[in-house]
């Protein structure tokens, strides 16, 4: 069982985060700290959607795939990531944001805004490198892709590529088949 990620240090930084976690989200939105930022989103659609259903219901044991998650990185990078794999043993049950140490991939699915794809392509690729996430999973719905990156050092490397609707298999020691069929780009 996971414990739970350090408390934040700095002033600033406490009064930024308990007003993040004190905040009244209005329906329909969520909010990530990225960079010390609040960046609240609307939520995505369902296209955007299926890939993490697709993780939470195809992961086998002795893993678990959850979506949804909030990663505890670091005091300003707490993102929200779409779905997460964990060993089922390690699954925290009591925690809001889940350690980065327990996570064996992260699984984002790009959006539609220049911003947004930036952050899945490039800040949370560095973060999550930093933060040494074994796998990092980007699947992009702009042009119906996914792609399988590993750590390699203190930086990501891709080691397949697909589109959707070809299997999705993700490393060692997880070994299993994602099926994209399912996934469908942005109109």
């Amino acid at each position: 069982m996971a414990t739970d990620p350090p408390a934040p240090s700095g002033s600033v930084s406490n009064r930024l985060i308990q007003a993040w976690h004190d905040l009244e989200i209005p329906a329909g939105l969520y909010v990530e700290l990225l960079d010390g930022e609040l960046v609240m989103q609307a939520n995505p659609g369902s296209i955007h959607d299926l890939p993490g259903r697709a993780f939470v219901r195809q992961t086998p044991e002795p893993f678990a795939a959850w979506s949804e998650r909030g990663i505890y990185l670091a005091d300003d990078y707490q993102p929200r990531a779409d779905a997460v794999v964990v060993r089922a043993e390690d699954t925290p049950l009591t925690m809001g944001d889940w350690p980065a140490d327990i996570l064996l991939a992260v699984v984002e699915t790009v959006s539609t805004t220049r911003a947004a794809i930036k952050r899945d392509w490039e800040d949370k690729r560095l973060r999550y490198a930093d933060a040494r996430v074994p796998v990092y999973v980007i699947i992009d719905p702009n042009d119906g892709s996914w792609h399988v990156l590993e750590l390699d050092g203190s930086r990501y490397v891709e080691t397949s590529a697909g589109i959707f609707g070809q299997s999705l298999t993700m490393p060692e020691p997880m070994g299993f088949p994602i099926d994209t069929r399912g996934w469908h780009p942005y109109a």
